[in-house]
């Protein structure tokens, strides 16, 4: 049942490579198609979307990954648990989705984005077929890439070709709804054909407890940026809640690719705890670490480097935002470094109870920055995300104190040997602020910085023989070598 590592990273590469190339390609087609207004609409009901989908979905992505990853070579209890908790999870999705559309008709129902969220809310009723978890859990990454590419290029293809201005936006609503759910129901056939549904050992009430538990971790998470989005719609314009959204993508557009090191990693270091092969999860996860530093902090200097660029590029209209980008590429570092603590180290170690205290402890102080600028008036879309910025700094010291002092792991995040990365990469912002200095055009001014800093980068790298760099190198090499 085991898979190559570095095959699955590969596949998760590519994939995550066309998640960044086509948002690049279409992105700005439909930013600059739609009229801010409607864009803020659009963001309002991904807002909602995301807030009820996390109780719709019930945890299942990280419960099930993570539990599936234990027994996926049994294949008896690989069958009876996917049962167990699909059935768990159709159950809370008819529920969640008749109390949004409850909410909605209740309190938005002359709200002017009141369509637009019922259309974007249809994504929670697609959630019915969501099973890309088990297929992660299985490491079938080949096929997820496979398949997720031919929608997303066909989905890309429609947008290009029919997107070309505000009439189209009714459009570009249904067709988002459209390809979710294609996208869903293909993987929940192809995972059918493999693992029959078995009713032998349905056992609800084992799951319910952690899978509850990881919910409330999921939803205190919700006190971050969709807090933000709720206060910039209710205290800002609608011209900050759009430059929000566009921001926040643009910053999950470059993150996706280099989460492909977490997210590759979680099953094989799963079923190692599982096995209890504690050497080899330390092993593994210490390489995790310095691979994904290694992506991490110039993909987040470099984002802060060319945020003017990246916001005219989505949209002219965008450039005085700029600050905003600036703010989430910093942002991204934290959320990054979090995420490993998170998710690789606490919750494989079933100290899920312990985080979600942290996560709300992170989100009251959120909340309450947040207020603090309503109060002096000096509330903004920028200064929301700085607050969320800081309070994810606090959630990071007290998630890495827990991983010193109660499950005292052997591990040294902040050690030189992670940080240097950061060293290294904080040479773009001199660079980039002399090129950009001298050079007006926006297309020109961003190639020249991601050239040169990427240069900038991989000589230092090769000054300095790193250890990884050549380890990834090496490896890239054999395998391009085996396919030849």
């Amino acid at each position: 049942m085991s898979k190559s590592i570095s095959k699955n990273a590969a596949f998760k590469s590519i994939l995550n490579l066309f998640n960044i190339i086509l948002p690049i390609i279409v992105m700005p087609v439909v930013t600059r198609s739609l009229d801010p207004t409607s864009y803020s609409y659009i963001t309002k009901g991904e807002t909602f979307n995301m807030i009820f989908l996390a109780f719709a979905s019930f945890g299942v992505y990280q419960y099930g990954l993570r539990e599936i990853s234990k027994v996926r070579d049994d294949e008896k209890k690989v069958r009876q648990a996917f049962t167990s908790l699909f059935v768990i999870t159709t159950f809370t999705t008819i529920i969640v989705s008749i109390i949004y559309m409850i909410f909605l008709f209740k309190f938005y129902r002359n709200d002017p984005a009141f369509y637009t969220c019922v259309i974007l809310g249809l994504n929670i009723v697609f959630n019915l077929f969501y099973v890309e978890w088990i297929n992660e859990a299985l490491e079938n990454y080949d096929f997820i890439a496979i398949k997720t590419m031919i929608v997303k290029i066909i989905y890309s293809v429609i947008i290009l070709c029919f997107v070309r201005g505000q009439d189209d936006f009714l459009f570009y609503l249904y067709l988002g709804g459209a390809v979710n759910l294609i996208n869903n129901i293909l993987s929940y056939f192809y995972i059918k054909k493999r693992i029959k549904f078995d009713f032998s050992n349905l056992n609800l009430v084992q799951y319910i407890k952690p899978m509850f538990l990881v919910v409330i971790l999921s939803n205190a998470g919700l006190l971050y940026t969709q807090l933000d989005r709720i206060m910039i719609d209710k205290y800002s314009f609608s011209m900050d809640l759009a430059s929000y959204g566009i921001a926040q993508k643009a910053m999950f557009i470059i993150n996706t690719l280099i989460l492909t090191i977490i997210q590759v990693t979680m099953p094989r270091l799963s079923n190692n705890l599982g096995n209890n092969y504690k050497d080899n999860y330390l092993t593994l996860l210490n390489k995790v670490v310095k691979i994904y530093f290694l992506f991490l902090f110039p993909a987040s200097i470099g984002l802060l480097c060319v945020s003017k660029q990246v916001m005219w590029i989505f949209n002219p209209v965008y450039v005085a935002w700029t600050p905003l980008m600036i703010a989430f590429s910093l942002y991204m570092l934290t959320v990054g470094i979090q995420g490993i603590i998170s998710n690789q180290i606490i919750y494989l170690h079933k100290k899920e109870k312990e985080d979600i205290k942290i996560f709300f402890i992170g989100g009251v102080c959120n909340l309450v920055l947040n207020i603090l600028f309503v109060i002096t008036n000096m509330f903004t879309a920028t200064n929301s995300i700085i607050a969320t910025m800081l309070s994810n700094i606090l959630v990071i010291l007290l998630e890495y104190r827990i991983v010193k002092k109660q499950i005292k792991l052997d591990i040294h995040l902040f050690a030189f040997e992670n940080i240097k990365y950061l060293y290294y990469s904080l040479l773009f912002i001199p660079i980039t602020f002399v090129i950009n200095s001298f050079i007006a055009n926006i297309i020109i001014s961003c190639a020249l910085d991601m050239i040169i800093c990427g240069l900038l980068y991989l000589g230092i790298l090769l000054v300095t023989k790193d250890i990884v760099f050549f380890e990834i190198y090496d490896r890239a090499v054999t395998k391009l070598k085996a396919l030849i």
